[in-house]
């Protein structure tokens, strides 16, 4: 009876822990919302949980441009291209915007603006703007030099 009270009682402990967790997006709706309704400290347990995790992504293009990013430990200058999306809504009413991180101009050039874009890639970062959540994504695979420079962002 003692063992049946104990798996009933860590039952009843993971039922009532699992809506409370934030480690796992399905999709960047989900991520977004989950994101806007955290405290901070759940918010960087969401960072940790899915860094460099896949997700897919669209939005229409609202800019093309050079993005360089600058590791101060190591004095490293990193250049890549960014492409921002307009602002949009989750089914919540959650406002975000996208920004796809590209490593080559070739792939970006001739995407012009006004433009859907879909894509895949890995998050490597979310910022709560106050207005509005933007959710970077990297496209293409991350080396660990690449993983080491944007978990800067992170303070991981």
């Amino acid at each position: 009876m003692k063992g049946l009270l104990k798996i009933t009682g860590i039952f009843m402990i993971a039922c009532f822990l699992l809506p409370l967790s934030f480690s796992y997006a399905a999709d960047i709706n989900t991520l977004v919302d989950q994101f806007k309704q955290a405290t901070d400290l759940q918010r960087q347990q969401i960072l940790k949980d899915n860094f460099a995790s896949d997700i897919s992504a669209s939005g229409i293009v609202s800019n093309v441009e050079e993005y360089n990013y600058f590791k101060e430990k190591t004095d490293t200058l990193k250049k890549y291209y960014r492409i921002s999306t307009q602002t949009q809504n989750t089914p919540q009413d959650t406002p975000y915007e996208v920004v796809f991180l590209y490593k080559n101009e070739s792939e970006v050039k001739d995407i012009p603006k006004g433009e859907r874009l879909e894509a895949a890639g890995k998050i490597i970062k979310i910022v709560d703007e106050r207005l509005q959540i933007t959710v970077w994504i990297f496209s293409g695979e991350l080396t660990e030099q690449e993983k080491d420079l944007f978990k800067q962002d992170l303070s991981l």
